[in-house]
């Protein structure tokens, strides 16, 4: 296996997330709800999943599928904690907060004795989470959305980080070929439940926008999980994938009119400030490249 795989895997990840995001946000644009988005984009995901169980894996035990429908369960409930920090709080909040999710990943790791980490693992972990303040954090429009965006988006970051140590815990027991689909059948499972919160019917929702979006969406999930479960270091992979931030900056200059998206007006302090936050990240990679 191609030593630099670990690393290419999330840093792909990462731009196609920022794909991703620009679709699913353009999709809600036309007063889309997110619930019916999140529906189909869990659905679409565990769909391109489904194959991997041809890989084959370790011997089944039932302690492999509580471990997979566990994890599932986290996955299914950052998702939750996301869309209610977004909808319910300010943008400009909720979304540096979710990068705090690197940190919370080394914290979870030392805890449930995952992974050794080394001080430049805990440096670069550090830098990522401050460029990502820095890419996105602005001034609240109302008090209440500040808290809102504060404590969903720190619930969701930790939901995402116990997903990510867990796989990297459970899933060599079972092979990924087995455990990535087991677990997002649960997550298929849990997305059941948001259909009472759907404000309309899923023939309306803008399919042009939805599916690509999802399919963008599922492949960078496999690039994170596989990198995650196979290779084990969910630490080193999330700083990685922090670059989606960069990656974020570059296509709302570059191409974000033509989904609509109209971030790159905010002005010229707003674009520096997020071009620091990006070299930040690039050090942080830089850090973990070359320990």
């Amino acid at each position: 296996m191609p030593t630099t795989l670990p690393l290419l895997l999330p840093l792909l990840a990462a731009f196609l997330y920022a794909v991703a995001a620009l679709m699913l946000k353009r999709a809600t644009e036309d007063g889309i709800g997110p619930w019916r988005i999140s529906f189909t984009s869990n659905l679409i995901m565990a769909a391109m999943f489904a194959p991997f169980w041809l890989m084959g894996g370790k011997p089944f035990a039932f302690v492999h599928l509580w471990h997979a429908a566990l994890c599932g369960l986290f996955f299914f409930v950052g998702q939750i904690f996301t869309f209610l920090a977004l909808s319910r709080g300010d943008v400009s909040v909720a979304t540096p907060v979710l990068g705090t999710k690197v940190i919370f990943v080394a914290l979870f790791s030392v805890l449930l004795g995952a992974e050794p980490l080394n001080g430049s693992t805990w440096l670069a972990a550090l830098l990522t989470t401050l460029a990502t303040a820095l890419l996105g954090i602005g001034k609240p429009h109302r008090t209440h959305s500040l808290v809102a965006g504060l404590c969903f988006g720190f619930s969701a970051a930790a939901c995402f980080a116990l997903t990510d140590v867990f796989c990297q815990k459970w899933a060599p027991l079972w092979g990924f070929g087995h455990f990535a689909p087991a677990m997002f059948a649960m997550v298929t499972i849990c997305s059941f439940g948001l259909i009472p919160f759907f404000n309309g019917s899923l023939r309306l929702l803008p399919w042009r926008w939805v599916v690509p979006g999802g399919l963008f969406l599922g492949l960078q999930c496999i690039g994170v999980a596989y990198s995650i479960m196979v290779f084990g270091s969910a630490t080193t992979t999330n700083i990685i994938y922090s670059s989606r931030g960069i990656w974020s900056v570059i296509l709302v200059w570059s191409v974000g009119h033509w989904f609509a998206n109209v971030e790159r007006s905010q002005g010229t302090p707003v674009m520096l400030r997020r071009l620091g936050g990006a070299a930040l990240v690039l050090a942080a990679i830089g850090l973990i490249v070359h320990r």
